[in-house]
């Protein structure tokens, strides 16, 4: 399948590290737990630890700062002795609180972009995660005027994708996804028969990381500008 912007009438689009930043502040909160641990555990192992924690409470808990939160208690539970772990879960508590209050920062040219296209394509935001949090990065981007649609979701599969097309009443083919993930945004968009366009973000989370295949189905841009190239 190669890319058509002649069929695409509706474009929906991932939040986070695609409209703004958010992987980063993930980093550094995780870089600030390591350092909880610092004396147990080296800052890597630390980090590989809450990892899969995380991995294995995705299920209980999905996507998001909340979840985050709990999997670095239940980590810190886990590996440090029994008085340190209880004097950490304050701290932990501070760390999540922080990752929640972070200022939303617009990535370059989003909304200058979704100011061109709003009026020309149906706009959609589709996120996953934890429904107040991604509301109130929402809230605070002051990106939702420009949207026709906002839709939160526990998980981005081809069936959210595909409840999402029939709420908007869009043929999968006349829809094309944008985000940074190509396991949450590409492929299971792809899979539809929706066209996809895959903005690689520079500071990734290990679960969304894939390789790219040689010969991609779908739109690879540097910069979310790249798009108005292409649609206008």
């Amino acid at each position: 399948m190669s890319f058509s912007a002649a069929k695409v009438r509706f474009v929906c689009f991932d939040a986070d590290d695609t409209l703004w930043k958010n992987e980063e502040f993930y980093r550094q909160a995780e870089a600030r737990f390591a350092r909880l641990l610092a004396g147990v555990l080296p800052p890597e192992q630390a980090v590989e630890e809450l990892f899969q924690t995380e991995m294995n409470n995705l299920e209980t808990f999905g996507y998001g700062a909340k979840s985050f939160t709990l999997s670095m208690i239940q980590t810190a539970l886990h590996v440090l002795p029994e008085q340190k772990a209880h004097q950490a879960v304050t701290e932990i508590l501070q760390i999540g609180k922080d990752l929640i209050a972070h200022p939303v920062e617009l990535l370059p040219g989003v909304r200058e972009t979704l100011e061109k296209l709003s009026g020309k394509y149906h706009l959609s935001v589709i996120t996953k995660g934890d429904l107040l949090d991604q509301e109130r990065k929402l809230h605070k981007s002051g990106l939702v005027p420009l949207f026709n649609c906002v839709e939160i979701v526990s998980d981005k599969t081809p069936s959210a994708y595909r409840e999402l097309f029939v709420k908007l009443g869009a043929k999968p083919e006349e829809a094309l996804m944008v985000g940074n993930s190509l396991r949450s945004d590409v492929f299971p968009a792809l899979e539809t028969g929706a066209q996809a366009a895959y903005l690689p973000c520079a500071c990734g989370w290990k679960h969304e990381e894939m390789e790219e295949p040689a010969q991609p189905p779908y739109l690879k841009i540097a910069a979310l500008s790249d798009l108005l190239r292409v649609l206008l």
